[in-house]
């Protein structure tokens, strides 16, 4: 276990891509935990006990929600800025402890990919293949337009690189 995250040996472009895939599974948990703290959130703006639901008016329920869209749709700012002040040290800790292992095992799998085709430069092509992948990250969520399309058309092409470019080991470990 301990060889899928660490930072040493090299892996096939095939490796990469299943890695790669295996990163998504692994970041299931961030979206659980989404999915719990927007659920929380929208269950304590209403007053319900979700004890014993069948308790619960589903007219008033679904009255509630119904009058809810309609005001978030009418100031959306006011419930995000809600829904962001609303978070808490131990919601913050558990998105943390989430999103570590995706992102940690992401890494350590590039790294073992750019180490099979550029052993010598290795650590500098991955420090660039880093900030590329931060700049465009930001450069994608912060605009819009033929720059986005460019910029992960870019990622897409570094990646379809990284899987099929050939390196020249012939054994990968790690």
């Amino acid at each position: 276990m301990k060889k899928y995250f660490s930072f040493s040996g090299t892996i096939s472009g095939t490796a990469l891509l299943l890695r790669t895939l295996f990163t998504a599974v692994l970041s299931i948990p961030i979206f659980i935990a989404l999915i719990s703290k927007w659920t929380s959130y929208f269950v304590s703006l209403g007053n319900f006990d979700l004890s014993d639901p069948a308790l619960e008016n589903q007219m008033a329920i679904q009255a509630f929600g119904d009058e809810l869209a309609q005001k978030i749709a009418d100031n959306p700012e006011f419930y995000l800025n809600d829904f962001l002040n609303s978070f808490t040290f131990g919601w913050v800790l558990i998105f943390i402890l989430s999103v570590i292992p995706a992102i940690w095992f992401g890494l350590a799998t590039h790294y073992k990919r750019v180490s099979a085709l550029f052993f010598d430069q290795r650590k500098q092509v991955f420090l660039a293949l880093v900030l590329f992948d931060i700049v465009s990250d930001y450069i994608v969520l912060s605009s819009s337009g033929v720059i986005t399309t460019i910029v992960s058309s870019i990622g897409i092409l570094i990646f379809i690189f990284l899987v099929f470019y050939n390196s020249k080991f012939e054994n990968h470990e790690g």
